[in-house]
């Protein structure tokens, strides 16, 4: 539902967006899955308690969108969908830091409607000729802010000098902070797509996190300076993320790679049945 606590511009048409109460029961929710490549996320659009927008949507009237931006550069980016499941991608190379990401649903043509009771829009805009723009934000979603998690920070690609089953983590300070997993073919395709095995999957992950706090604590400590990881925006989210979680730092004195990367991502191993 629609809250009220943040100034929003006068709109002349219904929408929903927090401070906005065209939709008096409308819902715009969104489900964000960061995908393992760290440059890209999935977005499951839904609409709730707005059947005119469902309508749009369904009419093809109306698409699924988002925003990419990164505020510090001015780098700003509009991708659409037809489809509630949304694939978003990003080339680090060019946003340099893990991006803002802002879901929306626009109009995808001039709209003219006379809203009524059933359309679940305010009695304000009820029996009423309204005209919507080409583009206009029909609902928009919070920014879904970059998180520090294990996937933002690595970039898996296949290594096919690798034998089977084999792989290795290596730092990488060419657009901004990131780990680059050099995975055989067989461990790339795993990871890609799991199926049916994805305790299996995470187990690797764990061994993965392992190591790339082995290297943050071996390579990326203090120095003379100070910290060497400090200057790296995703180190720092990292830092807060670890603080939030009560993890002790890869540079504190008594910090252990492995004792906290299965904290940070615990192995989930398999419950024997009583046979067994």
């Amino acid at each position: 539902m629609a809250q009220v606590g943040e100034l929003v511009r006068s709109l002349p048409y219904p929408a929903i967006e927090d401070g906005n109460l065209s939709f008096p029961d409308g819902e715009y929710l969104v489900e964000n899955t960061p995908q393992l490549d760290g440059a890209s996320v999935v977005l499951s659009h839904a609409i709730k308690g707005a059947a005119l927008l469902e309508r749009l949507i369904s009419e093809g009237k109306a698409r699924y969108a988002c925003v990419v931006s990164v505020p510090a550069t001015g780098y700003r980016r509009l991708y659409l969908s037809d489809d509630a499941r949304q694939r978003v991608e990003w080339d680090m190379g060019v946003v340099g830091e893990p991006p803002m990401l802002r879901p929306l649903v626009v109009a995808a043509s001039k709209i003219s409607c006379v809203p009524g009771p059933d359309d679940g829009v305010a009695e304000a805009w009820q029996r009423r000729e309204i005209v919507i723009p080409i583009g206009a934000r029909l609902a928009r979603h919070p920014y879904l802010r970059p998180t520090a998690s294990l996937q933002r920070l690595l970039h898996v690609v296949k290594d096919e000098a690798l034998p089977a089953g084999c792989f290795e983590v290596k730092p990488c300070e060419e657009n901004g902070f990131y780990f680059k997993v050099h995975a055989a073919s067989n461990l790339f395709l795993f990871l890609q797509g799991a199926g049916d095995h994805k305790d299996h999957r995470s187990s690797v992950l764990t061994h993965v996190a392992s190591r790339c706090l082995e290297i943050l604590a071996q390579e990326y400590g203090k120095g003379e300076g100070g910290p060497k990881w400090e200057p790296f925006s995703n180190l720092r989210a990292l830092e807060n993320e670890f603080n939030k979680l009560e993890l002790p730092v890869w540079d504190a004195d008594d910090f252990a790679a492995d004792r906290v990367a299965t904290r940070w991502y615990p192995y989930r191993p398999p419950v024997p049945s009583n046979e067994e």
